[in-house]
């Protein structure tokens, strides 16, 4: 099989991450593309020197520090732009539906956030008792994307639960809430009539 130019340069999760990030088109620091990453600084830092190599990004010495963009002139420029807003716009489309079938099926649901597992989309839900088959059902209509639904039971959850979640891009409620609601218990019975 030829080793096709997209597969060397997104051959890593660190490398996808760092080009997610400089498609802003925004000049970020190593550390701040370290922190925005959710790979670890040994992998960013390789997959930024790698990126360099390849001409996908640029460098420039400001004051302390480097900062790193997209490299314009690349031949995969427009390529690399249009896969991430590609991927922006989808998971876009499913997080407006998940949030519209909580306002209308599952208002007493705390919180949730997409993720990937493989090569399947993943919504991770903080509820207690939800109509996950439902919301699958509800997401795939709208979409037109098969979405598999995870349920975490708010009831069970303690705060280190919680902190894994902690990274993740809510589509409604957040984590400070949850927090809340995890340390008063009292709240989180009241919230849902119990």
């Amino acid at each position: 099989m030829t080793y096709l130019p997209l597969s060397y340069l997104l051959g890593s999760r660190a490398k996808v991450d760092i080009l997610r990030i400089l498609v802003s088109k925004q000049n970020f620091t190593g550390r701040k593309i370290a922190t925005l990453s959710s790979t670890n600084p040994n992998s960013n830092k390789k997959a930024l020197d790698f990126l360099l190599e390849t001409g996908l990004i640029n460098r420039e010495h400001v004051g302390n520090a480097f900062h790193y963009s997209l490299n314009e002139n690349h031949l995969l420029y427009d390529s690399i732009i249009n896969i991430f807003k590609e991927e922006e716009k989808t998971v876009s489309k499913i997080m407006k539906s998940a949030g519209s079938f909580i306002e209308e099926y599952a208002p007493k649901t705390l919180a949730g956030f997409i993720s990937y597992l493989k090569s399947d989309l993943m919504l991770t839900v903080l509820a207690h008792s939800f109509p996950k088959e439902e919301m699958g059902r509800y997401i795939s209509e709208k979409t037109g994307f098969k979405v598999s639904i995870e349920l975490i039971d708010t009831l069970n959850l303690s705060e280190n639960d919680v902190i894994r979640f902690a990274d993740r891009t809510y589509f409604w409620n957040n984590y400070k809430t949850i927090m809340k609601m995890i340390n008063s218990r009292d709240i989180v019975k009241s919230f849902f009539n119990f």
